[in-house]
């Protein structure tokens, strides 16, 4: 059984962006709403903007 993972990325309105991998949407679900609260961001303030196999190239 193989381990597919995803990289989730999710924006808030005020431009905060978190990414992070996740075997599921759903484990990313729980994943922003622990980086929301580190970040002290209302977990409904950020919407998912992208799904990908690799991160992206934001260095």
């Amino acid at each position: 059984m193989s381990n597919k993972k995803s990289y989730y990325a999710f924006e808030a309105p005020s431009g905060t962006t978190i990414e992070f991998q996740a075997t599921s949407l759903q484990q990313a679900m729980v994943i922003k709403k622990k980086r929301a609260h580190e970040l002290g961001i209302p977990k409904e303030a950020f919407e998912l903007t992208s799904i990908r196999k690799k991160p992206s190239l934001s260095e």
